[in-house]
C-alpha cells in the first residue's frame, strides 16, 4: 500500500483546526485540543501535520515531571537539557516565538495529573501566543474543564470519531496500489469488524490488497473475501 495519510474526516478536521488557530483574530486564544478514543488515528494525523509545518512534538509520559517534560522539548529544539526549569522555559519561549513553531503534546492526559506541569505549558503559550495543540484520550475534555485558566485558552476542539463508510472508501482509494479496488459491501464489512478504528482498518486494507495481488484481481468483492477474519480470530 502507499505510504500516505488518507484525508479522512478526522484528518481534515485537524488540519482545519490548525489553520484556524494560526489565522485567528486578535484576542482569540490559541490552544487546541484533539481528543478521542485510541485507534481513531490521532497520533497519525498529528505526526503528519507537525512534519508538514515544522512543529515541535513531544509525548507526555506517566512518570513525567515538569523538569523531564521541559527537557524533552528543549532536546526537540536541538539543545542540551538545562539544569533549571526556568531556563528551559525561557529557551522554549524564545525558540517558539522566534520561529513560530507550534508545540504538539501527545498523551496530554498525563498533564492532568500534575497542576505544575499543566501550568508550565500554559506559561509557554502565554509567553509566545504561538499555538499549542494537546492530544489526549476521550476523557481529557471533561478533565480539563475543571482547570478554568487553561480551559479558557482553548478555542479549537476536535473530537476524533470512528471511521464511517465514506472514510473507509477514502482510505482504500488513497492507499491501494496497482489499480486495485474493493467493493462497497466488503469495505462496509471491514468497517463493522474494525469498529471504525483506523489502525485495524489499515491492517484489513493491506490484507485485501494482498489477496488481490495473490489472485490477480482488480476488484475484490465480499464474495472473494469470504468468511476469513481481518484481524486475528474470526470476526
Amino acid at each position: 500500500m502507499k505510504p500516505v495519510v488518507a484525508p479522512v474526516k478526522n484528518v481534515l478536521a485537524t488540519q482545519i483546526a490548525f489553520e484556524t488557530l494560526h489565522q485567528r483574530s486578535y484576542g482569540v486564544p490559541g490552544i487546541g485540543l484533539i481528543h478521542g478514543e485510541t485507534g481513531f488515528g490521532k497520533t497519525t494525523a498529528i505526526t503528519h501535520l507537525y512534519n508538514q509545518v515544522n512543529g515541535i512534538y513531544v509525548s507526555a509520559r506517566a512518570h513525567d515531571s515538569t523538569s523531564s517534560l521541559m527537557a524533552r522539548i528543549v532536546e526537540e529544539l536541538g539543545a542540551q537539557p538545562m539544569h533549571r526549569i526556568s531556563k528551559s522555559v525561557d529557551y522554549i519561549i524564545e525558540q517558539m516565538s522566534m520561529h513560530e513553531r507550534t508545540l504538539f503534546i501527545d498523551e496530554s492526559d498525563y498533564l492532568m495529573n500534575d497542576i505544575r506541569m499543566l501550568e508550565t505549558v500554559r506559561d509557554l503559550y502565554d509567553g509566545t501566543e504561538v499555538p499549542v495543540i494537546l492530544i489526549g484520550m476521550d476523557q481529557i475534555a471533561r478533565r480539563i474543564s475543571s482547570r478554568k485558566q487553561f480551559y479558557n485558552r482553548i478555542s479549537e476542539w476536535v473530537e476524533f470519531k470512528p471511521a464511517d463508510l465514506d472514510d473507509v472508501m477514502t482510505m482504500a482509494h488513497h492507499l491501494f496500489e496497482h489499480g486495485i479496488e474493493a467493493d462497497e459491501a466488503l469495505l462496509e464489512h471491514l468497517r463493522v469488524s474494525s469498529s471504525g478504528e483506523l489502525r485495524r482498518i489499515t491492517i484489513g486494507l493491506n490484507k485485501i490488497e494482498s489477496l488481490a495481488i495473490a489472485n490477480d484481481l482488480d476488484m475484490v468483492t465480499l464474495a472473494n473475501w469470504g468468511k476469513q477474519p481481518f484481524h486475528g480470530l474470526r470476526d
